[in-house]
């Protein structure tokens, strides 16, 4: 039995190994990423670029090649502005655009061994408050203003796998309406999958 052990299994079980360690399915499971890139909104009266960053959770599950999951993620924006003229001379508007919350799914395609090509699409409410002065007032604004905007987001990108960590490049567009406008986004992630 012991020579049966010795010249059979345990180089069946050596030799399977490697396999067992590859059926391990890359991109599955939760991972953490921090993502900063280009935030330009347009519409309703803005028309600016800024610096986005924040950050992201998501759990992705899957089998063969195919990926599906959930992500929720929270940014800032250093877009804001103002503006002078536009209702009396002299006057001036300021707006500055806050957080952005989303929460949305994912579904992807593994290409290659480390690869995956995905979509996006989900919920987002973004803050966005601002104030307006008229000089024949006093120096205080006259008004102060800050809105909630719900609406949606799709986007597209590529994660790439490193082991435990990941890159993520990625295009999105949001829409809130006619009321706050539109936001595309071009990030870069950086993360970790536990």
């Amino acid at each position: 039995m012991r020579f049966f052990a010795k010249t059979l299994i345990l180089p069946a079980v050596l030799a399977a190994a490697p396999a067992i360690a590859q059926d391990a399915e890359p991109f599955t499971g939760p991972s953490v990423v921090a993502v900063a890139g280009v935030d330009h909104a347009s519409g309703a009266g803005v028309d600016d670029t800024g610096f986005l960053y924040g950050g992201a959770v998501t759990y992705d599950l899957g089998a063969g090649q195919v990926r599906y999951g959930v992500e929720a993620e929270i940014t800032g924006s250093t877009k804001g502005g103002c503006e002078s003229g536009l209702v009396v001379t002299g006057d001036r508007s300021c707006y500055n655009t806050g957080r952005d919350f989303y929460a949305g799914g994912r579904l992807g395609v593994v290409v290659g061994q480390n690869v995956l090509l995905y979509g996006k699409a989900g919920y987002t409410n973004a803050r966005l408050s601002g104030t307006y002065n008229d000089p024949a007032t006093a120096a205080t604004p006259d008004v102060r203003f800050g809105d909630n905007n719900d609406g949606y987001r799709l986007g597209a990108g590529a994660e790439f796998n490193a082991g435990k960590f990941l890159i993520r490049t990625e295009y999105r567009f949001s829409d809130y309406s006619d009321v706050a406008g539109a936001r595309h986004q071009g990030v870069v992630g950086l993360g970790y999958r536990f």
